[in-house]
């Protein structure tokens, strides 16, 4: 069989384009430790309560769980997969915060960050319709989420409230939540507001956005009269969700008051 000179070429370079491809994707795969990320070659992750070895050959393909955990220094951390890296979180930090703006944080890192509560205001999580309340903080460093815990004023509904709630994390689009680009979305049981804290633990961790983020509430119910009644903040405001025009509009009530736990 002949091959003529071009052919040889372009063989090469199909060749070298997929060396350079595979070497690349190698090489993308990153461990990191995220207090000062340095790069790792492998890990290892406590996996069904198995230890296992994750190195860049079978890092892709490892079925990871939200309940596994890095081992690393005889401890138990928690971690978040962006693409083909991952980080493990061996710093943790809460901030207890409604909107942090101005020089609020200069000079506190690593501290605790009270919120500014509206003292005797709250509002519900409207049965039948989609409210939001927005999230930002002020942070320098990379920063991730773990969890969002809201207070509830369990005096003012009833104890025995039950049924799901659909809850998401949505990015902020010039000021507004953007429905279609959900970071996160699962379901929590509403009977869990009857307590002082209502916590949050979201199913994967996430990276925190710069310019913030929503959360979202949806709690279908027949009975109007019986939902969550949660304390407000005193510096942002609720949104509600018109389907019909397909657009966002600012309530007339303040957010939600809220903790973040963050890792840093």
């Amino acid at each position: 069989m002949l091959v003529n000179e071009h052919s040889k070429k372009q063989g090469k370079r199909a060749t070298l384009f997929s060396f350079l491809f595979f070497s690349l994707l190698f090489k993308s795969q990153t461990f990191i430790r995220n207090s000062d990320e340095k790069i790792f070659e492998n890990i290892t992750v406590l996996h069904e309560q198995k230890s296992v070895e994750i190195d860049k050959s079978n890092f892709k393909n490892f079925p990871f769980d939200t309940k596994d955990k890095i081992v690393y220094n005889g401890k138990l951390l928690d971690f978040s997969i962006s693409h083909d890296t991952l980080y493990f979180f061996d710093k943790v930090k809460e901030i207890e915060e409604v909107h942090i703006s101005g020089d609020n944080l200069n000079n506190k890192k690593e501290k605790t960050i009270n919120g500014n509560e509206l003292k005797r205001y709250s509002a519900a999580i409207f049965p039948n319709n989609l409210v939001a309340t927005f999230i930002q903080v002020d942070v320098k460093k990379k920063t991730f989420v773990k969890s969002i815990t809201f207070f509830p004023e369990p005096a003012s509904f009833p104890n025995d409230i039950n049924g799901s709630i659909e809850i998401q994390i949505l990015p902020n689009v010039n000021g507004f939540p953007d429905n279609d680009n959900p970071i996160l979305s699962f379901q929590k049981d509403i009977s869990e507001t009857v307590q002082k804290k209502w916590d949050i633990v979201l199913p994967k961790i996430i990276k925190y956005p710069e310019n913030g983020f929503f959360v979202t509430f949806f709690y279908k119910s027949v009975d109007k009269r019986r939902t969550a009644i949660l304390k407000l903040n005193k510096d942002t405001y609720s949104y509600f969700y018109y389907p019909q025009s397909k657009e966002w509009k600012m309530a007339t009530f303040n957010g939600y008051l809220y903790k973040l736990k963050i890792l840093q």
